[in-house]
């Protein structure tokens, strides 16, 4: 025995060096006590652990004795291989789990303390914290799950997901017990061990997926019959096949339709899958993806009872397109929930029976039907029969409004407001061209009186109210409120404002209204949202209060509004602020079943309508302030805020692979954002972040593209505009997001440099346009009385009266004031193709390398700003960029209403090139500018290095045919268009682009500054 603890120590003594010999005296007589083989191993452990950190090495022969007493030689092997693992990242994680082993080891069961060393062991090669983490925590998690057979299968199960996620391989540990114990209350142990196979079956096929399904399970059993779930559970392991990403989405898509709708309705959506899935994976996970927001939408239209009957009734008609066209089916299975805020059930199915009869060879057209896409087919839904219009009741409710305000109020439908207009003129009222909420026409038209009376009430209660003192008190305090969020912009704004001038904008105030209040909010659509259905509390408060009358109306439809409410529970976490907000501001409180779901958040949302909103004295300033504590409530208040669950297929630090699907890979790029469905009388204000009010307004979430919207900065305005479809032989309707910003403030120094460059060309430029201005006054001859005599005219006079006696007695002048009006726009190509460099030395590119014509482009505009301000017409001038139809860029560098000052002359040294060149719809934007502009000319003038593109613009046609058809309705709105180009080379496409109006192609592009104002003047002249 000393013999072998002499040889013990002198093998430790010589590969722990720096080991203390008391230390290792100590290590020694400890190990004393292990058989042979064991000894030898474990000091085998400790040498090579030695190598990468001696105090960790130390520390395992120290905990040795007592942990080879609970496990074997070959999971001793494993708890080594663990320890060294962790050395490599972190020793004190190292120390840390060999000083606790023993303990947790001792507290897990025999057979399962193999099954956790090799989880934790696969989990440490990637990740030493979430290893320590799933460690520490299993004698809890398999003490909590009662069925050893359960524990011992999530054991498993997290080992071969360990192969493929470290993340989520832990994730599906922590959450076992509380799952485990929710499906042993909703079913027995044979649904138990049949989710938990299928658990299996992902993690061993497809990985990552398993943990989301796993988590998804308990919903899913809980709410449907044992059948059906079997069925579910059957057709996702048969998808399983194709991809673990598509299986995943099927589960979660069709366990939503099975639980709202019944298993009629989940038959009928599987059969619809089915037929999408032989499309490929892509568009099978697309599918999916998308249904259960479909579904939640068509739940939340109708109520509980109706609900089952609607979704397989929509179901049916899909079913009947797909017979024909399985991609149409599907665009209209997404565009139902639309479809059904404007139209009854009935219209719905005639609108889509009707689209199978149109002869059309192009599945382009039918799908873009079936999709709500072209103006066709929103026409098709809205005149359909059925239904009351405004048309039929338009004078009635002319005169209603009047007997009920005491105001001749003119009444109109949304779809006939013109682009200049906005809401809330005080004259007119827009109201839907169609309702269709009920069945019933009787029922309708009491609903068309409830919306006309809103629609009043904004205009008697003062919605639009501007530079109240109260507005003013909002906009300071949410400004207050939200400044951290700019605090970094504002600091960059100010370190680039040059001592002693003023900030952008300065001295140039707005009249303040709400959406100059709701402008300062971080997410500014989210807090006009929220002020929407605020303020039609409001309104109807004050209308219950004021009006007496009308009571019983609003009584109607607000019984009729409670009984559609949906099931709170069944509705997406993203729609429930919605909901809430809904129920107390216009159905007279929340529900019972909401109050029990959500009582805190109930209680609170009380609180701040009583406070600001259910008052006789209740104003738009304090709608604004409600809005400010609902969205801190929702939005800002850390404890309120929704968890977001990462998808299966990303790859997080902890080194989780990311999937090989490539359809979930492009569905996670998409970044599709949830939407939320508006309540009926929010048609009032949902133009006002577009500058855009007509009934198109309801299908602004069909993006049938794959460009995600990015947010909008602090300051910026969306607006949305159509696109021409070519092949389809009509417009996208609010197909492009046109997002208006400010100009980047660049330098001074580039305007000054090119003043100095072209000191003759602009000294002469001006005397030439100094000429173009006329003169204030022109003398008017042969006026019958004026301020002098027309001295010609007095000779005549005399002349004519003694020779023939025919006299003419005008004989008076006039002065009558003359001026130049004139209004241009200049719209520069910012995309990325500006950036090439023109020399007239291309053989020297080093010696002289030319210019961008980016920075061309930017000379030509001071050259003009001179000849313009010179001659004093009316100008702005902008870029426009584009990343795909929802986000093209329009930066405004010079409005209209705005000095030739110091800050333009930044914004034009900040124009830089970036992204593509998405021209039709900046034309429109551009156009929509100018036509606000009073002036007898209007000018357009387009300055780009080429062709339009955009990577989602379609072909090379279609960008040529939407340019044309944005100059052509440029041309009918009174504005004439001028495109100045340099390629050359593509003539014929340009001349076919821009044939209809004048154009010019410039071939030598360093004479473009100089030449600019020359063409300007022959086109003012």
């Amino acid at each position: 025995m000393e013999e072998r603890e002499r040889e013990v120590k002198k093998h430790l003594k010589r590969h722990l060096r720096g080991v203390a010999s008391s230390t290792l005296e100590g290590l020694v007589k400890r190990l004393g006590s292990l058989p042979y083989d064991r000894l030898l191993l474990t000091t085998d452990i400790s040498v090579s652990l030695a190598s990468i950190n001696l105090r960790a090495a130390v520390e395992m022969l120290r905990a040795a004795p007592e942990v080879s007493r609970l496990i074997d030689a070959g999971d001793t092997r494993v708890w080594g291989e663990i320890g060294k693992r962790l050395s490599a990242t972190s020793a004190e994680s190292a120390i840390g789990f060999f000083q606790s082993s023993a303990a947790i080891l001792n507290s897990i069961a025999d057979d399962m303390r193999s099954p956790v060393l090799r989880l934790v062991n696969k989990q440490a090669a990637l990740s030493a914290n979430t290893a320590i983490e799933s460690f520490n925590s299993s004698p809890r998690i398999i003490n909590a799950i009662s069925n050893h057979d359960c524990a011992a299968q999530i054991l498993t199960i997290c080992l071969e997901l360990a192969r493929h996620s470290v993340k989520h391989s832990n994730d599906l540990l922590l959450a076992a017990p509380q799952v485990i114990s929710q499906l042993e209350a909703a079913g027995d142990m044979t649904v138990v061990q049949r989710a938990l196979g299928l658990t299996s079956s992902f993690a061993f096929r497809s990985g990552g997926t398993a943990a989301e399904f796993f988590g998804e399970l308990p919903s899913v059993v809980a709410a449907a019959e044992p059948e059906a779930l079997e069925r579910l559970f059957a057709i996702t392991e048969t998808y399983l096949d194709r991809s673990g990403g598509v299986a995943l989405q099927y589960f979660k898509a069709a366990s939503r339709v099975l639980t709202v709708a019944g298993p009629a309705s989940f038959e009928q959506w599987t059969a619809l899958a089915k037929r999408v899935a032989l499309q490929g994976n892509a568009a099978s996970y697309h599918f999916m993806k998308q249904s259960p927001q479909i579904v939640a939408e068509l739940a939340a239209r109708f109520g509980p009872q109706r609900r089952g009957k609607v979704v397989a009734a929509v179901l049916e008609v899909v079913e009947e397109i797909a017979e024909h066209n399985t991609m149409a089916a599907v665009e209209c299975f997404k565009a139902s929930p639309l479809a059904l805020r404007a139209a009854s059930l009935g219209q719905f199915r005639d609108w889509a029976r009707r689209g199978l009869q149109k002869d059309t060879d192009s599945s382009r057209k039918t799908q873009a039907y079936y999709s709500l896409e072209s103006k066709a087919s929103q026409e098709a839904l809205f005149k359909i029969e059925g239904g009351l219009t405004l048309d039929s009741v338009a004078h009635t409710l002319r005169l209603y409004v009047e007997g009920l305000t005491g105001r001749s109020l003119n009444i109109a439908s949304l779809a006939s407001i013109p682009d200049e207009a906005k809401i809330g003129d005080g004259k007119t009222i827009y109201l839907p061209s169609v309702v269709a909420e009920f069945e019933g026409e009787k029922e309708n038209f009491r609903l068309f009186k409830v919306l006309a009376a809103h629609a009043a009430g904004q205009i008697e209660f003062e919605t639009y109210l501007k530079d109240s003192p109260a507005t003013l008190a909002a906009l300071a305090e949410t400004r207050a409120a939200f400044s951290w969020k700019f605090k970094r912009q504002s600091e960059d704004s100010e370190s680039k404002v040059e001592v002693g001038e003023a900030s952008p904008g300065a001295g140039q105030a707005s009249p303040v209204d709400f959406l100059a209040v709701l402008a300062e909010y971080p997410n500014t659509e989210l807090a006009l949202r929220l002020f929407t259905t605020i303020e039609n509390g409001r309104i109807d408060y004050l209308l219950r209060s004021v009006y007496r009358g009308i009571r019983r109306d609003l009584d109607f439809v607000r019984t009729r509004l409670n009984e559609r409410r949906p099931d709170i529970e069944n509705i997406p976490l993203e729609l429930v602020p919605f909901e809430l907000l809904f129920q107390i501001a216009i159905c007279g409180g929340a529900t019972v079943q909401t109050q029990r779901a959500y009582p805190t958040l109930v209680t609170e949302l009380d609180q701040i309508f009583e406070s600001y909103i259910f008052r006789e004295d209740a104003a738009v300033a304090d709608s604004l302030m409600a809005t400010r504590h609902v969205y801190d409530l929702f939005v800002e208040s850390p404890t309120q805020s929704d968890t977001s669950t990462d998808t299966s297929t990303n790859q997080g630090e902890d080194g989780e692979t990311r999937s090989s699907d490539p359809s979930m890979a492009e569905a996670d790029e998409s970044g599709e954002q949830q939407t939320v469905s508006e309540d009926p009388f929010s048609f009032w204000n949902s133009g006002q972040t577009t500058e855009v009010g007509d009934d198109q307004d309801l299908f602004n979430r069909l993006s049938g593209g794959a460009t995600p919207e990015r947010d909008l900065e602090k300051g910026d305005r969306a607006f949305y505009y159509d696109e021409w479809d070519r092949e389809l032989g009509d417009y996208r309707t609010r197909w492009c997001r046109i997002i208006e910003r400010g100009g980047s403030r660049g330098s001074r120094g580039f305007v000054e440099l090119v003043r100095s460059r072209y000191a003759g060309v602009i000294s002469s430029i001006r005397y030439q346009f100094q000429l173009l201005r006329p003169e204030n006054l022109r003398r008017i001859r042969g006026e019958i009385d004026g301020e002098d005599y027309d001295l010609q005219a007095v000779i005549d006079y005399a002349l004519d009266k003694r020779s023939t006696g025919l006299i003419d007695d005008r004989l008076y002048t006039r002065k009558l004031r003359r001026e130049r009006d004139v209004a241009v726009s200049f719209l520069l190509d910012m995309s990325s193709s500006t950036a090439r460099a023109i020399s007239r030395y291309p053989n020297n590119p080093y010696t002289q390398p030319g210019q961008r014509i980016i920075d061309i482009e930017k000379e030509g505009l001071v050259l003009m700003s001179e000849a313009l301000e010179a001659v004093g017409d009316s100008y702005s001038m902008q870029g426009f960029t584009s990343e795909g139809r929802r986000n093209v860029k329009f930066y405004v560098i010079k409005d209209f209403s705005e000095d030739y000052s110091s800050e333009v002359e930044r914004r034009i040294g900040g124009i830089t090139y970036q992204n593509n060149t998405r021209l039709g719809a900046a034309i429109r934007h551009a156009t929509t500018r100018l036509g606000h502009q009073e002036a007898r000319t209007k000018l357009l003038i387009v300055l780009s290095d080429g062709r339009p593109y955009d990577h989602d613009y379609g072909d090379s046609r279609y960008a040529r045919e939407d340019t044309r058809m944005a100059l052509r309705q440029a041309r009918i709105e009174g504005i004439t268009p001028f495109c100045i180009t340099i390629d050359r080379e593509s003539e014929d496409q340009l001349r076919d682009m821009y044939g209809e109006v004048g154009y010019t192609i410039i071939d030598d592009v360093l004479s473009l500054p100089e030449r600019l104002p020359g063409i300007y003047s022959r086109l003012t002249t």
